[in-house]
């Protein structure tokens, strides 16, 4: 007969490994998101680009008189720059400056984005934390909008995200990629797997304060819910 223990320690790993998935999905189809958002703003200022020049070819063979082959042959070329650069310009990773100025409300959409640029620079070890962060992240950002700036819950993330978070990318990120996977201690530990430790402990936190700030809308259910026993349970409800 299967040790009790060890069902429920297969049910709770299974478990994980499901959420896991589940935000690895969440993660890639908010990126997928970003990037259509992202090319829809470079092809529209690209587009606008390309209408401005054709105006003002238009206006000036209309006011001054008309273009001679070599002024026009200078204006396509610039104005061809000038779509290619106004098309592949914008929608860069956010500064980490941008991720600690970011008001409560915005904060998880600007760390979600500069996050997802590190990818590159995290090691694949990470990328489930990385996914799981960004999971939560959706759920705190329609949370964030709801409450006031001066929120204690708020603040913690703020400093979470902020400042904590960024610093603990930068100094993985500052040690030589040859040095990342040597042992640090006697456990065995190594620059990559402290690096995952903390995204670790940063997702839980973030579940945390999730959870805190869902705490009085759950109660407030519970009592309306209570209300209406009180109010209604006795009563026959009339057919649908």
């Amino acid at each position: 007969m299967a040790d009790p223990d060890q069902v429920l320690a297969r049910n709770d790993e299974r478990l994980r490994r499901l959420a896991i998935g589940e935000a690895a999905q969440a993660a890639r189809a908010r990126r997928r998101q970003r990037a259509a958002v992202a090319a829809g703003k470079r092809l529209s200022r690209a587009a606008i680009v390309a209408g401005g020049i054709i105006l003002a070819l238009i206006l000036w063979g209309l006011i001054i008189g008309p273009i001679g082959t070599t002024a026009l042959v200078l204006a396509v070329l610039f104005g061809g720059v000038s779509v290619l650069v106004a098309g592949l310009s914008g929608g860069g990773t956010p500064e980490p400056r941008a991720v600690a100025d970011a008001a409560p409300a915005l904060l998880p959409a600007v760390t979600e984005a500069w996050l997802d640029g590190q990818r590159r620079s995290l090691p694949a070890l990470a990328a489930p934390q990385v996914d799981a962060i960004s999971a939560r992240l959706a759920t705190l950002e329609s949370q964030l909008a709801s409450v006031p700036a001066a929120d204690p819950v708020a603040q913690d993330v703020g400093r979470l995200l902020g400042r904590h978070l960024p610093e603990l990318v930068d100094r993985y990120t500052r040690v030589p990629a040859e040095q990342r996977s040597r042992t640090i201690d006697s456990d065995g530990r190594t620059i990559e797997t402290t690096l995952v430790d903390g995204l670790r402990l940063v997702e839980a936190e973030l579940a945390r304060a999730s959870d805190q700030l869902a705490a009085a809308d759950r109660d407030a259910l519970v009592v309306q819910g209570r209300f209406l026993e009180t109010r209604y349970g006795g009563e026959t409800l009339p057919p649908a």
